[in-house]
């Protein structure tokens, strides 16, 4: 058989060729009009956002010139770099008058005692330095150093703990709605030894899971009203009782282990859940059931003092009723945190368990006396 090429090969190659120009001529047009009409388009949006901007010039050239003929310019400015610096000026404030509950936690009560003549609080460092007299029990005979020391050690010893009041699904409660004394000052706690604070529920502004109408001022001359009266009727976790105008509840600080931990309201670990409770920032508990009792374990980390109590004088000397009293100057460094303004509810806890809740004078009003007197020349008591 026979094949005849009836298209030289010189002649295909002319075809392929032509093909090929007629593809890149194709190609080359496709990618100039695609280019011209991005060029088009940059124009027409440039065009358009110069409109844009000098219809915008326009209105903020009109909008300046009302400004600067307004009188009081200049005390807006003022106030609204006041307000937009208030959040950071809140975070600096320091409230001063928690060192009162601090030492009623730190000074002894009892046979040997500590009275505070002089106090002073540096709030650049955190100093305080204390002058007072340190009184041994009766039956001691002279000056005995170990009231001073272990006042010393107290110091050093003692914790404290902040946080915040919750209800049973976690929302934060206001602190101007709770109060943690009684009317004289004194920490609230149960015939059980467990301390709580008092709630208003139901006056404005104090119920936290209304978040209906949003934030929502609270009604303070309620507030007070509400915790003025006392609520004794028992209900799970918590005290009620209905008034006028709100409800008091009482909410436990120190937890109910074995309640809450058999009711499912407390795990081993210590999360609490579905019952109004505190939540501390320094205090962890642990549980273990031993013999069908739970018995708690409880750890803080929160200091007070950063170190124990370092006196820097001491000498004899005469108290206002004659006995003989080891007087003494000295200070210690506290805790910055203690005085944060963010912080709240804070109380000092004692190495014996006590607690003291701050801002309370009348937790105080046996701790201060006057100097002790220098001892007379040929007082031979001095010298015991």
């Amino acid at each position: 058989m026979y094949e005849i090429n009836l298209v030289p090969d010189v002649k295909a190659e002319a075809i392929k060729a032509q093909k090929a120009r007629n593809l890149v001529f194709f190609v080359s047009g496709t990618v100039s009009a695609i280019a011209i009409g991005l060029v088009v388009f940059l124009f027409m949006f440039k065009a358009a956002q110069d409109i844009t901007i000098g219809s915008q010039d326009k209105r903020l050239e009109s909008l300046s010139a009302k400004l600067n003929e307004y009188d009081g310019l200049s005390e807006v400015l003022t106030i609204q770099r006041q307000l937009s610096g208030l959040q950071e000026i809140e975070g600096q404030k320091k409230v001063l008058s928690r060192v009162y509950g601090f030492l009623a936690a730190m000074v002894p009560r009892g046979a040997d005692s500590v009275t505070i003549s002089s106090l002073s609080v540096d709030l650049e460092n955190y100093m305080m330095t204390i002058e007072g007299q340190a009184l041994a029990g009766a039956g001691t005979d002279g000056v005995n150093y170990r009231v001073l020391e272990a006042f010393s050690k107290q110091v050093g010893m003692t914790t404290f703990d902040y946080g915040r009041y919750v209800d049973d699904k976690g929302n934060e409660i206001p602190t101007m709605c709770i109060s943690e004394t009684d009317a004289r000052g004194i920490p609230l706690v149960d015939e059980e030894g467990y301390t709580y604070g008092v709630w208003a529920r139901g006056v404005k502004g104090c119920d936290p899971s209304d978040t209906s109408s949003g934030e929502t001022a609270i009604d303070e001359g309620a507030v007070q009203e509400v915790l003025a009266d006392e609520g004794e009727e028992q209900s799970e976790g918590s005290t009620v009782q209905s008034t006028d105008t709100g409800e008091l509840v009482r909410i436990y600080r120190t937890p109910r282990y074995q309640d809450w931990y058999r009711n499912g309201h407390m795990t081993s670990s210590g999360e609490i859940s579905g019952v109004e409770h505190f939540e501390s920032q320094c205090i962890r508990y642990n549980l273990t059931e031993n013999g069908g009792t739970v018995v708690p374990v409880m750890t803080n980390n929160c200091k007070l003092a950063m170190g124990d109590f370092s006196v820097s004088e001491s000498s004899n000397g005469k108290a206002d009723g004659g006995q003989l009293v080891l007087r003494f100057e000295g200070s210690v460094e506290l805790n910055p945190e203690v005085f944060s303004f963010n912080n709240k509810h804070v109380i000092a806890i004692s190495p014996t368990g006590g607690t003291n809740v701050t801002d309370s004078y009348l937790q105080i009003d046996s701790i201060f006396s006057n100097r002790a007197a220098d001892c007379e020349e040929g007082d031979t008591s001095c010298s015991k």
